[in-house]
């Protein structure tokens, strides 16, 4: 059953993620808190992020090898610059990505960012559809290690080409840059009609399911998706190409320490790669 998901395939050469990446992602536990003032503990800011290096850093997580921090949706101003340019929002990020990141590399740690494809990240901030090659540029500029590419707000007619462009634009870079991408989940509903060997010459790893929630119902919905559609993903997956079964959801909502023994072991077994939510 399960097992047989761990299967060969051609990959993306750009020498990354041979393993199943790890680290800490912020989406299923803050989403879009853009609120930073109490009652608010955290908020998508530098603040959460810097907290999170630290934590990982202090109680050993980047021994066992956790060692990204990742930015999700939010994270912007809700317009470019005056020459098109992303820019972190400039009250919750006031020392900019790029400082940021530097804090993440002291520690020995990488940072992972967010953007799409669409006219509008799921959030509603800018999206990249007409500055792919001007973002990717950004990105490399900031010193980020690790790219979330998310797919609203486009269509799918562009999404296997333009992703492809995104990856060719990345490596252009000369930065050694992760590329996560999203566009695999919006073709679920057709039964995945797209060039599964384009996804892996494009792709570090994929999104094929819609986002994990902190709930067992979640989890199961994953572990059943991956069950019925295993022929096809192990065929896709190696070192290098990852299925994505996203976040480590322990500690989260109303997850119970077996249930989370469950979702490890699994998402272990099944090599998939392991950003925790857990705070």
């Amino acid at each position: 059953m399960l097992m047989s998901i761990v299967g060969t395939g051609s990959s993306l050469e750009n020498g990354l993620a041979r393993t199943p990446p790890m680290g800490w992602m912020s989406w299923a536990k803050f989403f879009c808190a853009t609120i930073c003032y109490p009652p608010s503990d955290h908020c998508v800011s530098e603040r959460l992020y810097r907290d999170m290096a630290d934590r990982i850093v202090a109680d050993g997580f980047l021994q066992a090898g956790y060692n990204r921090i990742h930015i999700d949706d939010c994270w912007m101003e809700r317009s470019r610059s005056s020459d098109g340019e992303l820019e972190a929002d400039h009250r919750r990020f006031p020392s900019g990505i790029k400082n940021l990141a530097k804090y993440m590399h002291d520690r020995n740690l990488q940072l992972g960012i967010y953007a799409d494809f669409g006219t509008e990240t799921c959030m509603g901030f800018p999206g990249s559809i007409n500055r792919l090659e001007q973002d990717a540029r950004t990105f490399a500029s900031w010193d980020v290690d690790y790219l979330k590419f998310d797919g609203c707000h486009s269509l799918l007619e562009q999404m296997e080409e333009g992703y492809a462009r995104m990856g060719r634009y990345l490596n252009a870079t000369g930065r050694p840059i992760i590329f996560s991408c999203s566009y695999p989940y919006y073709f679920s509903g057709l039964n995945f009609k797209l060039d599964w060997a384009a996804t892996t010459r494009t792709c570090n790893l994929w999104r094929f399911y819609t986002d994990i929630r902190g709930s067992w119902d979640s989890i199961a919905s994953i572990i059943q998706f991956v069950d019925d559609h295993q022929d096809l993903l192990a065929a896709a997956q190696r070192p290098g190409a990852w299925n994505d079964m996203d976040m480590i959801v322990a500690g989260i909502g109303s997850i119970t320490p077996d249930q989370a023994k469950v979702q490890m072991t699994l998402w272990s077994v099944l090599s998939e790669p392991q950003p925790s939510a857990a705070t």
